[in-house]
């Protein structure tokens, strides 16, 4: 038995009879187009809006609140350095080139190590409208165009750039308030107010950072951590040392050195009777090791 296809013409060669292989293609190509249009239609305005997004630059978020508000917000932000953001206020109360506000901040931090160097601290403070960029003689900075100098070499001549205006840094209005409103001495009269309980605590500690040198970090541990008043709750002395250094009663110099403003708390705490000051506590603590850390 046989199939009727056995009785077929069976070639390898192709039949292209009556193919038009320009006709042809013309037709597909038409075809594929009307789908294509078709295609593009249907998602050209997703895409574009993707395209859009992925090369489009981010545009700058715009903060709605005053100068004085977002200069309150990093210096709570930055509890840390606030001394040293202070510093550059202070510094720049006059038009100050950048390279001396970075020689002050280097001497700001110069025992207190950070991870912002003064281009970062400044860049925050002009953010937040605390300090603004002029020139030497005052004028806004950015209403300076410096024009391209014409050079002949050669006898032709060309376009050569300048060097650009040297940028000095100058408090805003906002900023110099928010200098003036830091008082170091009310904060820390505030804390011995609410801390009354621990007043022996900071007494001591203060005490212990008169020495030459100041005290370090395990000779303040010990003379507190054995204290019954911070038991319960447990309280530990870099409790005590870290809100005494954010009123700058403490400054970090190698070793915690009592500062004008702790001197002024001792007085506030000349009344008060250190009755669990341990009786071994040492007036002149070692010298501290020229490496030391503030956990050291």
């Amino acid at each position: 038995m046989t199939h009727d296809s056995t009785n077929q013409h069976l070639s390898l060669e192709p039949d292209y009879d009556g193919f038009d292989p320009l006709e042809d293609f013309e037709d597909d190509a038409t075809e594929v187009e009307g789908r294509a249009d078709e295609f593009v239609a249907t998602v050209s305005a997703a895409e574009d809006a993707l395209a859009h997004d992925a090369v489009a630059p981010a545009a700058p978020a715009i903060c709605e609140k005053p100068a004085e508000e977002r200069i309150a917000d990093l210096l709570e932000a930055m509890a840390p350095r606030r001394t040293v953001l202070l510093g550059i206020l202070a510094a720049c109360a006059e038009p100050q080139p950048a390279s001396a506000v970075s020689a002050r901040v280097d001497e700001l931090q110069e025992n207190n190590f950070s991870v912002y160097s003064a281009a970062n601290l400044c860049s925050l403070l002009e953010k937040a409208g605390a300090i603004e960029r002029v020139t030497a003689e005052g004028e806004p900075a950015e209403d300076i165009e410096v024009e391209p100098q014409t050079v002949v070499v050669d006898g032709v001549e060309y376009l050569e750039a300048r060097e650009p205006v040297e940028i000095y840094w100058r408090i805003t209005e906002p900023g110099r308030t928010a200098l003036e409103a830091d008082k170091p001495l009310e904060r820390l009269r505030a804390l011995l107010d609410e801390d009354a309980a621990y007043a022996p605590i900071y007494q001591r500690i203060l005490r212990l950072c008169t020495a030459d040198g100041g005290a370090t970090t395990p000779a303040i541990n010990n003379a507190v951590d054995h204290d019954p008043l911070v038991q319960k709750p447990r309280f530990y002395a870099p409790h005590f040392v870290d809100r005494l250094e954010k009123c700058d009663a403490l400054a970090w110099k190698k070793a915690w050195c009592i500062t004008d403003i702790g001197r002024a708390g001792l007085d506030m705490l000349a009344d008060v009777i250190d009755e669990n000051a341990p009786a071994t506590q040492s007036e002149t603590p070692a010298t501290p090791d020229p490496a030391a850390s503030k956990e050291d």
